[in-house]
């Protein structure tokens, strides 16, 4: 099951705690895990999604604007935030309404309609699913990457426990297994073809037994055995 990162700010515990096993439905209905980051305070809010590592695993915001929020989601835009933030409170002052269209935010949901909230919310997974699955993030030793995973060629093992995208604008050494990324990308186009690669098949100019050439000409070595899982997997992108 996917993972979805929701971070959820509130100084009503109730309501939040209410609203969170909402979230959690909606989730689960679209084959999703919640993972529940919670904020009492804008401060703590934007402390948090200031680390760029934290804020690009973040697929939704929630923010009542009405309980000391009201610049907090602005605020997220200036740091860099471009996921989804969705606005539930229940003051209806059309300065909210404003903040919001500033903000981008995805929609405004006035507390207590819950039958808008779960068809909005339901929407904003999806958006989020789908955004997630176009981007990976990256990060080692204070250096960040967001990769758009349409210009990445391969992964490779660089040393222990580290792992090298080779991708349009470079490459990029990060701590992370083979194996992880396997899990991690095998729905999204890519194929472990060796012990030490996995390769984009967007990126596949054309395939042998023993190697594939890429675009940009790498020659990626084919492992024993992996050619007509390979094959099969070139066969079904074509027929898409």
């Amino acid at each position: 099951m996917e993972n979805i990162k929701v971070v959820m700010c509130d100084t009503n515990q109730e309501e939040l705690n209410g609203y969170a096993k909402l979230c959690r439905a909606v989730c689960e209905k679209s084959g999703l895990r919640m993972a529940l980051s919670a904020f009492s305070s804008s401060q703590a809010l934007l402390f948090e999604m200031s680390d760029r590592t934290f804020s690009a695993s973040v697929g939704i915001v929630i923010v009542d604007p009405a309980n000391g929020f009201e610049q907090a989601s602005a605020s997220l835009r200036r740091l860099g935030y471009d996921g989804i933030i969705l606005y539930l409170s229940r003051g209806a002052d059309i300065k909210y309404i404003y903040q919001a269209f500033d903000a981008r935010a995805y929609s405004f949901i006035k507390k207590g309609d819950l039958e808008r909230f779960y068809i909005i919310l339901g929407g904003a997974v999806e958006t989020a699913r789908q955004a997630d699955n176009r981007y990976i993030a990256l990060s080692c030793a204070g250096e960040y990457r967001q990769i758009d995973i349409n210009e990445i060629y391969y992964f490779e093992t660089a040393m222990d426990h580290m792992a090298c995208v080779w991708y349009a604008g470079g490459k990029f050494v990060f701590p992370c297994s083979l194996s992880s990324l396997d899990e991690r990308l095998r729905d999204c186009g890519f194929l472990r073809i060796h012990r030490s690669y996995i390769i984009s098949l967007n990126a596949v100019h054309r395939i042998s037994y023993d190697e594939v050439v890429l675009n940009n000409g790498k020659a990626i070595p084919v492992g024993r055995g992996n050619y007509s899982m390979l094959k099969e997997a070139m066969a079904n992108k074509a027929g898409t």
